[in-house]
């Protein structure tokens, strides 16, 4: 059982599957977290030899920030 609590309808029954990295509330079908984790990490070359990891931020609460440094 989750301390969890739903935005959308106040539900304490949330669904947490660890596998799929997700957060479901089970009385409205809110997805309250989806944070899936990818096996394979790419890489970019930039101007002078640089490398930079490519890849985009999810947060819990569901806002994405308009760009994200990983480098």
């Amino acid at each position: 059982m989750s301390s969890r609590v739903c935005r959308t309808c106040g539900g304490s029954d949330i669904d947490v599957d660890q596998a799929r990295g997700s957060a479901v509330c089970t009385s409205c079908g809110s997805v309250l977290e989806d944070n899936i984790i990818v096996s394979e990490v790419q890489f970019v070359e930039g101007s002078g030899g640089v490398s930079s990891a490519v890849g985009q931020f999810v947060s819990a609460d569901g806002e994405t920030p308009a760009s994200c440094d990983l480098g």
